[in-house]
């Protein structure tokens, strides 16, 4: 089985102060809905949505589609246990993502299936 982890980095409008923000959606393992909700719009330069709001395709910085054969939760714990236990450093999700032993970018494998099958975008009413 494998698990999806989508990475978004937004551009934050809630100060006058350009700042961003990471989104980020771990452990997914039915990519479909988020085909439609977040990949498919973005390939297509449309707004996505997320549970709790929409984010306009020009304030999308960066979108990334990772997976793993584990958790994300799992695979942190393991990388922590093969530390020295004399070690203060805590292991992230992104380090996880940037270990090519455990984890690989699809992002472009996606997109590349979406332009090879051309799919229309979801017309919204």
């Amino acid at each position: 089985m494998s698990y999806y982890h989508i990475l978004i980095e937004v551009n934050d409008h809630i100060s006058t102060i350009e700042q961003t923000r990471d989104l980020e959606l771990f452990d997914i393992i039915e990519i479909q809905p988020y085909l439609h909700s977040i990949i498919l719009p973005y390939f297509n330069e449309q707004e996505i949505e997320l549970e709790d709001e929409n984010i306009e395709f020009q304030d999308i910085l960066h979108l990334e589609i990772k997976q793993t054969l584990l958790p994300i939760q799992h695979l942190i714990e393991e990388e922590q246990r093969l530390l020295p236990s004399d070690t203060d450093v805590t292991i992230s999700a992104h380090e996880i993502f940037n270990n090519r032993d455990l984890s690989q970018d699809v992002t472009t494998v996606i997109f590349d299936i979406l332009e090879a099958v051309k799919l229309d975008p979801i017309e919204v009413e």
